[in-house]
C-alpha cells in the first residue's frame, strides 16, 4: 500500500516557533545565529489604494526560495527520524510525504495504515 500525503499550506504556515525549535538541536551557535536573523523582524507590506500597510510576519517561508525548503525539512524532520516498523517506509519531498507499506494481509494492512496515520498526525 502507498500513501501519499500532501501537506496543504506547508510552507504558507510554518511557524517561526517551531524553526527556532528545530535550529538548536542540529547547528552550531554560529549557525543558528545566522539562520534566526532570516526569521527576526520580517515585515509584510502590501499597497493599498489610500496607502502601503505592514505588519509582522511570524510565519510562513516562501517554497520558491532557498530557505523556505530548508525550514520545512528541518521541522519535517521531527517525522522523519521516527522509528517506524521495519515494514513501514517513510519518503519526504518538500512538503510531501509518501508511506509504503507491506503487510502479509488486509486486515493487517488497514491496521498498519491507521496506526501510521495515528502517528504521524500525532
Amino acid at each position: 500500500m502507498v500513501i501519499f500525503l500532501d501537506i496543504q499550506g506547508a510552507f504558507d504556515h510554518l511557524q517561526y516557533n517551531s524553526i527556532r525549535n528545530s535550529l538548536d538541536e542540529i547547528f552550531s551557535s554560529d549557525t543558528i545565529e545566522t539562520l534566526q536573523d532570516i526569521l527576526n523582524d520580517r515585515k509584510v507590506t502590501i499597497q493599498t489604494a489610500q496607502s502601503p500597510v505592514r505588519w509582522s510576519q511570524q510565519q510562513g517561508c516562501a517554497k520558491s526560495s532557498c530557505t523556505g525548503p530548508m525550514f520545512w525539512n528541518l521541522v519535517g524532520n521531527e517525522i522523519i527520524s521516527e522509528e517506524w516498523q521495519p515494514n513501514v517506509h517513510l519518503q519526504a519531498f518538500a512538503n510531501d510525504f509518501i508511506f509504503v507499506i507491506s503487510e502479509p494481509t488486509g486486515a493487517k494492512l488497514k491496521a498498519t495504515a491507521q496506526a501510521v496515520l495515528t502517528k504521524f498526525q500525532n
